[in-house]
């Protein structure tokens, strides 16, 4: 017989730690953001805000934890709204944590009758288009506005190690691989890291952020993450530790001791997952996004893991990947207060999705620019070099 329980506030969410810890290590596929520590770091480093909860469905089979979902309650304009606990970049993983010998379709239901009645509005990133949880989602809601994206993965799929992948690309893949990696050497001494230390993690993490917001600067983008401090606190905290369950990774690529690229990712028993990236523009010729990719796939093929790249679709990603799934991201009101909240956004994913109906792709690009056109303002230094990495 399964037993709901609603968990709410820090004191009973605390409790939950062995049962948590337990139901992680029986799911082999258990993410590293579906693990107690994710959850508790990504309360205690969040912008916390008056009138905050900490919030988790759970279900059990007699003393037996088989599922969690864990939430922070907070607010979105007059409505109470129901976000997934993380690391303040709010792009992980939704699904929630379930035991594999559980009907995922019922323990969904459940999960989503713990929920409904706790906000006006929930939020859930990025479901397996397949799963149950999306399913569930689906018929939830007075409406819903999904957001499906690509997730791309370098998968091993029985390839026995890194150069035998290697040989599944075309040879200019591989030969500008070595060419940019050549040039690069000879201008200086250049080492993949993992840092291992404070200080060093440190240092990866404000350098990668810190680009990160140059980037979006040059790209005029915009990303809501980069004006709070929660992701800085968030994996300074998780930077020293090192769970059964999975770690924060903080790769970079140095050239004479200085970064030239960096990835943020986290690390679980199956996978590296790939969660944010950066690169010095300076060095943009020789791609150095392209070869920290090469040396980090290499470093997951030494220890039997997938290299999960994730979401968006990116030109880099395309080219790597092996592999390739669909996440949604959901945003729903259960009552007619988040209704009228979220009413603006469903009117705009409406529109666009009547858009997508009636016009073809150029078409639909001459639209979109047209609605975000305004003036240039004066003084604003607009970058020639866009891309991320340049053409292979």
């Amino acid at each position: 017989m399964l037993r709901p329980v609603l968990v709410d506030g820090l004191e009973a969410f605390i409790r939950l730690e062995d049962a948590w810890n337990d139901l992680a290590r029986s799911v082999a596929t258990c993410h590293y953001t579906q693990t107690f520590e994710w959850a508790k770091l990504g309360w205690e480093t969040r912008d916390a805000a008056p009138g905050e909860r900490l919030i988790c469905a759970t279900i059990w089979s007699g003393t037996r934890l088989v599922a969690v979902w864990p939430f922070q309650r907070n607010r979105l304009g007059m409505a109470s709204r129901l976000e997934p606990l993380g690391c303040g970049m709010h792009e992980e993983y939704g699904d929630p944590l379930m035991a594999a010998d559980m009907n995922a379709g019922e323990i969904c239901r459940e999960l989503m009758a713990l929920l409904r009645p706790m906000a006006d509005i929930l939020e859930v990133p990025f479901v397996l288009h397949d799963g149950a949880a999306r399913q569930v989602l689906e018929k939830t809601g007075v409406f819903n506005i999904p957001n499906p994206l690509d997730s791309y993965m370098i998968e091993r799929r029985g390839i026995e190690n890194f150069d035998d992948l290697l040989q599944t690309y075309s040879s200019k893949f591989r030969t500008n691989l070595k060419q940019g990696r050549k040039r690069l050497q000879k201008i200086g001494e250049l080492r993949f890291e993992l840092p291992e230390d404070y200080s060093s993690s440190v240092e990866t993490i404000d350098w990668v952020i810190e680009e990160k917001r140059r980037w979006v600067d040059r790209m005029d983008k915009v990303c809501p993450w980069m004006s709070k401090g929660e992701a800085r606190a968030f994996f300074l905290a998780a930077s020293m530790k090192r769970g059964e369950l999975g770690r924060v990774g903080l790769f970079r690529l140095t050239l004479d001791g200085k970064p030239i690229a960096g990835f943020l990712t986290m690390i679980d028993r199956t996978r590296v997952e790939l969660l944010t990236t950066s690169f010095d523009p300076e060095y943009s010729r020789y791609s150095p996004g392209m070869l920290i990719i090469e040396d980090t796939v290499r470093w997951c093929f030494e220890r039997g893991l997938d290299f999960d790249m994730r979401i968006l679709r990116m030109d880099y990603k395309e080219r790597w990947s092996n592999a390739q799934t669909v996440r949604i991201q959901y945003r729903m009101p259960l009552t007619m207060k988040g209704a009228l909240v979220l009413l603006p956004d469903y009117l705009s994913y409406s529109f666009f999705k009547t858009l997508h109906a009636i016009f073809n792709a150029e078409q639909r690009a001459a639209i979109r620019r047209m609605m975000k056109w305004r003036p240039s303002l004066k003084g604003r230094n607009r970058s020639a070099d866009a891309e991320i990495e340049p053409s292979t």
